[in-house]
């Protein structure tokens, strides 16, 4: 699909639909583990709870490069050159192969120490180990997945990946009970059971996305000396790729130093904001559709030197991000209480989490500027300032000024969500300014 032309509303919510009802499904998937695990006892879920760290180094290594092949290859395509884009696509997935096998290797043999640092030990130890050890091994199918579908991203087909997200969720729930409890001649696996449900669903999963992936027009350029490394094409790709890992990263770190906050209030405030969490990631979920039409559409149009359709095409996510943020705002200030009901009985846990959603209504029309604007720094190939302002929101300023707001401020918790709405409100200020700034100096290019 040529996205440097044409209507860009129509292709945004072509491409933007299929990939939020994906990320909605990945959602749904993540919770059947999470039920699974529990049936299995309490410490299966803490057990899983603790390798969460580990197995987000591996998500937030595929996620980033994914984004990165995705807007290399949209670039190729945007410029015309096709050969180069199907060059460079065999080449991340040569990359990918040889960062998940030592990954997965660097996690098998460190992961009991990363635990034991934890404070996990008994069963507790032997069944984290147990579910990252399958985890570790499966490694390359965890990463491969999503660089696959790099090139369907690149040319605005986000069906493919919908489709095996669905099916990868039903397919999750008929395992895990299979492999977690046995059934005839299936031992039971307990929490190993749910390790190998997933490896199995991301196996199945890379080899659907590479099938349909290699019919690709951009796969008819394959040649067998593509598959030779070559040192311009790993610069590239790291350049684009390792940036936007990092800015995920972060977003764990972030989390880290806001719960270290909030824990301070007592288990019931960090319990609500484990909930609120949760029903914000699902009002949030459908604008993330957004991002990866955005890294597509624009990273083709940067590469064909349609500048001005850039900013147009930012402007229009925009806009589509804040109607759904207004629709998304309202449920939580109206239904938010009830939501929080479906997770927990306890009255104080109940009032923390619907405070909270009450910010986040507010700072909900916020994310669509910050995280669209991180898609169009990678489409235009500035990836370093996603993850400038992923450090400066998530990694420095929650450290400073929620503790300047709850030390000299007697806001209690609220003090937090206050300095969160602060945070975001600044940021999202900076980033849309510094991006409108970049955006005409790439235009100007058309003058000169």
């Amino acid at each position: 699909m040529n996205l440097s032309k044409g209507d860009s509303k129509s292709q945004i919510i072509k491409i933007a639909l299929p990939a939020s009802i994906g990320m909605i499904f990945h959602t749904f998937y993540n919770i059947t583990d999470t039920f699974y695990a529990g049936l299995i006892s309490s410490e299966a879920i803490g057990s899983m709870a603790i390798t969460f760290p580990v197995f987000f180094i591996l998500l937030a290594l595929a996620i980033g490069f994914s984004q990165g092949t995705t807007a290399l290859i949209s670039n190729y395509i945007g410029s015309g050159d096709q050969r180069r884009a199907c060059e460079i696509y065999v080449q991340a997935i040569l990359y990918t192969i040889i960062f998940s096998i030592i990954m997965g290797g660097v996690i098998f043999y460190s992961c009991k120490s990363i635990f034991i640092f934890f404070g996990a030990e008994g069963s507790f130890l032997n069944n984290s180990i147990a579910y990252m050890t399958v985890i570790a091994i499966g490694a390359p199918f965890m990463l491969l997945s999503l660089v696959v579908n790099s090139i369907l991203n690149a040319i605005g087909d986000s069906k493919k990946n919908r489709n095996i997200m669905m099916f990868g969720f039903f397919l999750n729930i008929v395992l895990n009970p299979l492999l977690c409890f046995g059934f005839l001649f299936i031992p039971p696996l307990g929490i190993m059971g749910i390790a190998f449900s997933t490896v199995t669903v991301q196996l199945i999963a890379t080899s659907y996305l590479f099938i349909h992936a290699v019919k690709t027009d951009i796969m008819k350029n394959y040649s067998s000396h593509m598959l030779i490394l070559k040192f311009d094409y790993f610069k590239k790709f790291i350049s684009q790729s390792l940036p936007s890992s990092i800015s995920y990263l972060m977003i764990a770190f972030g989390f880290f130093v806001i719960t270290k906050f909030v824990a301070g209030y007592g288990p019931s405030a960090a319990a609500a904001f484990g909930v609120a969490l949760r029903i914000e990631e699902l009002i949030i979920l459908p604008t993330i559709g957004l991002n990866v039409a955005l890294v597509s559409i624009i990273g083709q149009s940067y590469g064909a030197k349609e500048y001005k359709r850039i900013r147009e095409v930012y402007i229009t996510s925009l806009k589509i991000g804040f109607i759904m943020m207004f629709f998304g705002s309202i449920i939580l200030i109206f239904l938010g209480e009830f939501l929080s009901s479906l997770f927990t009985k306890d009255l104080e846990v109940i009032e923390y989490s619907k405070n909270y959603l009450y910010f986040a209504a507010i700072w909900s029309f916020l994310f669509p500027v910050v995280h669209m604007s991180g898609s169009v720094f990678l489409g235009i190939k500035k990836p370093l300032y996603t993850t400038f302002y992923a450090f400066i929101r998530l990694g420095v300023l929650p450290g400073i000024v929620i503790y300047l707001i709850t030390k000299y401020l007697e806001f209690e918790v609220n003090g937090i969500w206050i300095g969160l709405l602060i945070i975001n409100f600044t940021v999202s200020v900076i980033i849309f300014i510094h991006l409108k700034r970049i955006l005409s100096r790439i235009e100007n290019q058309i003058k000169t």
